[in-house]
């Protein structure tokens, strides 16, 4: 995850900034920098709304041109339910309703976010 979130380019970051519409941009994209450059991104307790709503958003829907903003958001959101920080996302049902995303990914990405499911030890079966 550090490897993709240190990599992000300015106009990369600036793209996940503004995935609640533009809303409160500037301060999403300085908890961004702080996140990926001070916390080797570890979500701290008051970044629950900037940036992680951004990364969620992100992290929910991948956009054509967008592959490596996607995955990394979606790094993040894995790790963040890995370590209790989101008690309200369910990783099975994240990897069921965007199995065709990562599909769509180029296969070092795809691998990635394979793995990083496969770490936390969940069982990923029906979520219904």
């Amino acid at each position: 995850m550090d490897s993709l979130l240190d990599t992000l380019s300015d106009d990369e970051l600036r793209f996940i900034a503004e995935r609640d519409y533009g809303v409160d941009c500037d301060a999403h994209l300085a908890e961004l920098l702080k996140l990926i450059r001070e916390q080797s991104g570890v979500l701290s307790d008051e970044q629950f709304w900037h940036p992680y709503e951004v990364i969620e958003l992100c992290a929910h829907a991948l956009e054509p041109g967008h592959e490596r903003e996607f995955a990394a958001c979606t790094l993040v959101v894995i790790n963040a339910v890995a370590t209790g920080y989101d008690t309200s996302t369910r990783l099975d049902w994240k990897f069921n309703d965007r199995a065709d995303d990562y599909d769509r990914l180029p296969s070092e990405l795809r691998e990635l976010i394979l793995a990083a499911y496969a770490a936390t030890g969940l069982e990923f079966g029906d979520p219904f």
